[in-house]
């Protein structure tokens, strides 16, 4: 790997999950980048044992399971086990939003039926359309915040849908006093967002400081465009890659750490 192709002598904050920083990390160290990790969010699971019974009854009812998010899938799947419940995926058909969610998916033995060409809710939605008759009930496993978009689009079309809230959303308390401090340390080439939540909880920590930094080198990269959305809010630019994936951010990097050293 040449210099001009990696991430050499960039500093790239993480702001996502502490569970799931780790991966990222090792990925910009690995193209000569240092990785400072500041977990904004951590997830909590929402379901109690009361709601077993209610839950079963979905599951058994549907005709299609589907998975918005890594998040949604493995809170589900540990619930699932947990309340031993496995017996009501046999007759499912499966669609995950991208490619993440599926592999996680399919190392834990559920075969996945459908999967969009780009990994967002709208794209999950159209490829539903594509596959699942009216009259037949799409059970949905979300997190707190995700949107709607897949009960909205399939509802008018005759098809039942049941969504039900895995998980839900928090702030990491440690991680934002350990972001202020970061901030105050050292600065960064690159300030790193893989979820609309944790742009918020950025910016609320760092309320005095956005017009600062909206105004300095530092560059922005947001995973998808509701992210980059959300950035936008605050007045903040950021650069999005083609692909809505950890790899393809790191893609991006490279290209703009290779094209400042052009310059």
């Amino acid at each position: 790997m040449t210099i001009a192709k990696s991430l050499y002598g960039q500093t790239v904050l993480v702001t996502r999950n502490e569970r799931q920083a780790g991966a990222f990390q090792q990925k910009i160290e690995a193209l000569n980048g240092h990785a400072v990790l500041t977990s904004l969010i951590r997830f909590e699971p929402t379901l109690t044992k009361e709601k077993a019974k209610a839950f079963l009854e979905d599951l058994e009812a549907s005709h299609w399971l589907v998975f918005t998010s890594v998040n949604g899938a493995s809170f589900f799947l540990s619930y699932i086990e947990k309340h031993q419940l496995h017996q009501s995926l046999s007759h499912l058909k499966v669609a995950a939003v991208g490619e993440k969610t599926s592999a996680y998916l399919m190392q834990h033995g559920l075969k996945v039926d459908v999967v969009p060409e780009r990994f967002i809710a709208e794209e999950l939605a159209d490829a539903l359309i594509e596959h699942v008759h009216p009259e037949e009930c799409v059970f949905v496993a979300k997190g707190h915040l995700s949107r709607d978009v897949v009960k909205n689009t399939l509802v008018p079309l005759g098809i039942d849908v049941k969504e039900w809230i895995i998980y839900e959303t928090v702030k990491d308390e440690d991680g934002i006093i350990a972001l202020k401090s970061a901030m105050m340390e050292q600065s960064f080439d690159f300030i790193t967002f893989t979820s609309s939540s944790t742009v918020h909880s950025f910016m609320h920590a760092m309320e005095a400081d956005i017009d600062r930094l909206a105004a300095s080198d530092t560059c922005f990269v947001s995973i998808g465009p509701l992210t980059q959305e959300a950035l936008l809010q605050y007045g903040i630019s950021s650069e999005t890659p083609d692909t809505y994936t950890i790899d393809g951010m790191l893609d991006l990097m490279c290209r703009l750490s290779e094209r400042k050293l052009n310059q």
